[in-house]
């Protein structure tokens, strides 16, 4: 059992790092300009920045997983 524990947080850490990967690499738009009396393109750069907020709370949450099954493999390593 502990060794699946082990083998699983390393899966989980793994999974995280690959998701903050992911969430480094999306692009956020940063051309924003004054137009019509209010600025253009910050629609887009919002968007950006809550699809990486969502990436970065998989990544976190995936992170927490492989702590907590550490921490269960290290409680009942003989």
């Amino acid at each position: 059992m502990h060794s699946a524990l082990a083998w699983l947080s390393v899966g989980f850490g793994f999974l995280s790092g690959a998701l903050w990967l992911y969430a480094a690499l999306i692009k956020v738009t940063t051309n924003i300009e004054s137009g019509y009396g209010a600025l253009v393109g910050v629609k887009e750069m919002s968007a950006g920045f809550k699809k990486q907020a969502r990436w970065n709370g998989y990544a976190a949450a995936s992170t927490g997983i492989a702590a907590l099954l550490q921490a269960a493999a290290m409680m009942l390593n003989p």
